[in-house]
């Protein structure tokens, strides 16, 4: 493996461990302490309670994510990657599918416990969101198995989709905002360290259509969404406790998680469509030195061998004219 090809996995395990490091940092914010708690309680019941009319819409998006869900996108990323006849590919996009539910499980269910500090009513850990996870694992394992040329599209009408997943949860009162943010870690830590894996595709030069515009649309919706979460987070981190309440504390609380929310969702997706770019490039650099080699025996073909000083041109039959 040369430097070049190492380069797309050693930035997958970097990507990885700040996935799992945010995730623990989630959960000793947000969840281990009685103030992160009650920030996080208070942008849940501001998102209820500002984007209520969600709801209905909310609870029936949220209710298509299933068992045979799961299998059918199972099915449709693997045919997709085998109709291309990438079999590794097709094994990729599928470990990442099954890999990053079975993690938010064991996480949710096994590792990670929510303390009872008298803050909130439900005491079951719920951190990362099992829904966010299906949404941006599939999102995830589209962009890994999309052609060069559609992953532009691919990659914003999946951050759309896992955006509008989380907000669901968020508006039908089943997770916190960082429920779905760690979700959305578990899925790129999975996605970051399976696309070098996975191997990128020699482009030749040819650039993807649209990618400009999917990256412009992916950095400005991870930018806004990130900052303005952020922002009012801060916000409401310096109101509580009390929640917040009136409309304006209730707005903020409730579309700064919201925002941040989508932000995550079209942040993850725009690392992978980088890591994918960073092994076509590898890809590229490969084939190019692959063309550029001499075959076996040192003889390239379409070439004469530099002729010994002094010697004579060969004749028509091949042999020296001498």
């Amino acid at each position: 493996m040369t430097r070049g090809s190492r380069l797309p996995l050693v930035a997958g395990v970097l990507v990885a461990l700040a996935c799992a490091a945010g995730v623990v940092a989630l959960h000793r914010v947000f969840v281990t302490t009685a103030h992160g708690q009650l920030v996080d309680e208070a942008a849940l019941v501001g998102a209820r309670a500002r984007l209520w009319r969600l709801q209905d819409g909310a609870e029936l998006v949220l209710d298509s994510v299933s068992a045979v869900a799961v299998l059918a996108a199972l099915a449709a990323v693997a045919v997709v990657a085998l109709v291309q006849r990438r079999v590794r590919l097709a094994l990729a996009a599928t470990a990442l599918v099954v890999g990053a539910l079975a993690t938010t499980q064991v996480v949710k269910r096994l590792l990670l416990t929510r303390p009872d500090l008298d803050v909130t009513y439900a005491l079951e850990n719920s951190l990362p969101s099992g829904h966010t996870t299906f949404a941006a694992a599939v999102s995830a394992a589209a962009l890994l198995v999309s052609p060069v040329r559609l992953r532009p599209l691919v990659a914003v009408v999946g951050a759309a989709y896992t955006a509008v997943i989380g907000v669901g949860t968020l508006a039908a009162g089943w997770h916190r905002p960082s429920d779905v943010v760690a979700a959305a870690l578990v899925v790129l830590a999975w996605s970051a360290l399976l696309a070098p894996l996975a191997g990128g595709r020699a482009s030749g030069g040819a650039g993807s259509s649209g990618r400009a515009v999917a990256g412009t649309v992916l950095v400005v919706g991870a930018v806004v969404g990130l900052a303005g979460g952020a922002a009012a987070l801060a916000a409401v981190w310096v109101s509580v406790p009390p929640e917040p309440t009136g409309r304006t504390g209730q707005l903020v609380a409730g579309v700064g998680g919201a925002l941040g929310v989508g932000g995550a969702a079209c942040a993850g997706l725009l690392v992978l469509l980088l890591l994918q770019r960073a092994a076509d490039r590898a890809a590229d650099r490969a084939t190019g030195s692959t063309a550029g080699a001499r075959p076996p025996g040192g003889t390239v073909h379409g070439e004469h061998p530099a002729a010994a000083p002094g010697a004579r041109p060969p004749g028509p039959d091949g042999r020296s004219a001498a």
